[in-house]
């Protein structure tokens, strides 16, 4: 039964890898354009649109970071990945998936859906013109897509070299002398840096009605705690115009103010009926440019083994014995030459010097049976060195030592734990990004590995011992890179799969 699903797995992980390489859909149909974008004062930074079917997207976690908001998602939501953006007083809520956006408590639908794309979260440009009063202009002479937040009504832009009144008045659209006098500009001379207003802009803010569910305070700020402003008697309307935390900033025929989220009614036009998304459940392509398989041959000596082969070269005991015509029953005789599969993988950092590996293809390759590493919790800083020593679908991995041990507990909240946690694999001077999950099983330390014993840890019960290491840790635990397989079931784990992301700087 064990060879015949090595010998699928085998099967599974050929077919994936000639898809990969004849289709490499992590990059296929995207353009990428840089933009200038400006902050409400005229500071610019470069951000990239994605073009991807048709419909532009942007960052929201670069968009807040420029804009001085802020951006998360929910770290174990592998259904949805929920995440938050606020900007000023304005939030946004997205789902993996859905072109559904949540803003300031109203449901409305966007042009495309929130995607990962190239372990980026990303989300149709429109919605963030539309909905936090972005504007863009071609600059007249480089034709640079330029990106504004406005300040109050003004568009405020920082001089770029080559830059002159008359260049700037073909790009707003808009009169020399305008810009002068908003600027109270006495000379055509302009140096690089400087801020200008170079026009005034109408801003239409989505507009978005609550309905007062029972009476209440309006409160001078968003806390519970604020003062008292004014009230408002069930079945008032008022304006929302902002959200921060659990209160609505309202503005009414009162006047303006918070008001918790609970005492509001927000009539929603369209419902969120999203669904699960089915990408972190699903294989999530890899770069493999520069990846490639070439053969060597060994001549066997006496007391090898099939699996000793493969461990001494780095590879499953399957693909060996799939090169050579062999199966588990096969016999193999001191001086019989085999010919055995070299796996060479290529260095494939991102933007943050880590890789995401594909299990199957390489990180099978990069961390085989054997090999030592450092694995650093990415939330900790804590780190703890492990060896690899068996696992076929993912690493089954063993600490080193009791010290070794005792900071794994500490990384996971003092216990043995199946959650899964994000760390950086140091192994042979590369940084791979992993996925942890810190329950120990299918083992009692101590005991000979191999040998038949009963109460395996892990609620595995009796059978063979899987513990190498005696490190105060009965059994193994399991590390995963991308598209890892669970030993229960053959199929991917959505929180391996999400976590892997996370520990590779998904945004």
């Amino acid at each position: 039964m064990k060879s015949l699903l090595r010998f699928w797995l085998f099967v599974v992980t050929i077919i994936i890898l000639s898809l990969v390489i004849v289709f490499p859909s992590f990059a296929s149909g995207i353009q990428k354009e840089e933009a200038l974008i400006f902050d409400a004062n005229g500071n610019p930074s470069y951000i990239t649109i994605i073009n991807k079917s048709s419909v532009e997207y942007l960052s929201p976690y670069e968009l807040s970071r420029i804009l001085s908001g802020s951006f998360a998602f929910d770290p174990k939501d592998y259904n949805f990945l929920q995440s938050k953006l606020i900007v000023d007083q304005n939030e946004l809520i997205f789902k993996l998936d859905s072109n559904v956006v949540t803003f300031n408590g109203k449901n409305f639908y966007m042009d495309g859906p929130m995607q990962i794309i190239q372990n980026r979260i990303y989300v149709p440009y429109s919605t963030f013109k539309t909905y936090l009063n972005l504007f863009e202009y071609r600059h007249y002479s480089s034709g640079k897509r330029m990106i504004f937040k406005p300040n109050g009504n003004y568009i405020v832009y920082s001089v770029q070299s080559g830059d002159s009144l008359w260049i700037l008045s073909q790009t707003f659209g808009t009169s020399i002398e305008t810009i002068k006098s908003l600027n109270s500009l006495t000379s055509d001379t302009l140096y690089v840096g400087q801020k200008l207003i170079v026009k005034k802009v109408s801003i239409n803010p989505v507009q978005i009605t609550g309905i007062i569910k029972w009476w209440t305070y309006v409160k001078t700020s968003p806390s519970s705690s604020a003062q008292n402003l004014f009230y408002l008697t069930q079945g008032q309307t008022a304006n929302i115009i902002g959200k921060q935390s659990e209160f609505y900033k309202i503005s009414s025929a009162k006047g303006t103010g918070f008001v918790s989220i609970w005492a509001v009614d927000i009539k929603q036009d369209i419902s969120d009926l999203s669904k699960p998304s089915s990408y972190f459940y699903s294989y999530i392509p890899v770069d493999t440019s520069g990846d490639y398989v070439s053969y060597t041959y060994y001549k066997v000596q006496s007391g090898d083994t099939i699996w000793s082969i493969a461990v001494k070269f780095g590879i499953p005991d399957y693909e060996l014995m799939s090169a050579n015509n062999l199966n588990e029953n096969s016999y193999i005789y001191a001086g019989q030459t085999l010919k055995v599969p070299v796996h060479t993988v290529a260095v494939h950092l991102n933007e943050y010097g880590v890789e995401m590996l594909d299990w199957f293809s390489q990180g099978n390759y990069v961390f085989p049976i054997g090999s030592v590493g450092k694995f650093i919790d990415i939330q900790t800083g804590k780190y703890f060195l492990a060896k690899r020593t068996m696992g076929a679908s993912h690493a089954d991995v063993e600490t080193l030592s009791f010290k070794d041990t005792q900071i794994m507990k500490e990384t996971f909240g003092g216990s043995f734990s199946w959650e899964r946690r994000p760390f950086i694999l140091e192994v042979n001077g590369r940084r791979i990004a992993v996925s942890v999950s810190g329950m120990p099983h299918a083992g009692v330390d101590g005991v000979p590995y191999n040998q038949n014993v009963a109460n395996r840890s892990g609620g595995y019960g009796y059978g063979p011992n899987l513990d190498t290491i005696v490190n105060g840790m009965d059994g193994h635990f399991d590390v995963y890179t991308l598209n890892g397989l669970r030993h229960k079931d053959g199929q991917i784990d959505p929180q391996h799969q999400l976590t892997v992301s996370i520990a590779a700087g998904l945004k």
